[in-house]
């Protein structure tokens, strides 16, 4: 490799690279009391991947959206069983509210996120795929 190229591309070529793969905390997001910023705390707006409360789980319309088989060998107590297929046909059994926050669950969250996108379709505007069996157990019991 000419040493031109080295001297002059390579450090571009190693600062690219380097660019957003450092495990340390930016500066401007470091706290000197040890609190995460503002943006990054469970009680911002961004309730994504932040756990509801248990207000907001009492409240909460669970629905297991697995077969009849595996409903059978064992469901969250206070849901209610729609198959993921059935799901558009039957939600109105449970809530004709469009803004009624809807926990779904199956196995492993496949037929919840279909379910999920279904409602959505239909104008539900709080649902929630929260993935399989296991994890919801943990939440509501």
């Amino acid at each position: 490799m000419p040493r031109l190229f080295q001297l002059l591309i390579f450090p571009s070529l190693m600062a690219i690279s380097l660019v957003g793969c450092s495990s340390q905390t930016p500066p401007e997001a470091a706290s000197t009391d040890g609190e995460l910023p503002a943006a990054a705390t469970p009680d911002s707006d961004d309730t994504s991947s932040a756990p509801a409360n248990q207000d907001e789980n009492a409240s909460a319309i669970v629905i297991d959206v697995r077969s009849q088989d595996e409903w059978d060998s064992g469901h969250v107590e206070q849901a209610h069983h729609i198959p993921h297929a059935e799901i558009t046909e039957r939600i109105s059994e449970v809530t004709q509210d469009k803004d009624a926050q809807i926990v779904l669950y199956c196995a492993a969250g496949g037929r919840a996120g279909r379910a999920k996108t279904a409602l959505e379709e239909l104008g539900f505007t709080n649902v929630e795929n929260a993935g399989g069996y296991d994890d919801v157990k943990e939440r509501f019991e």
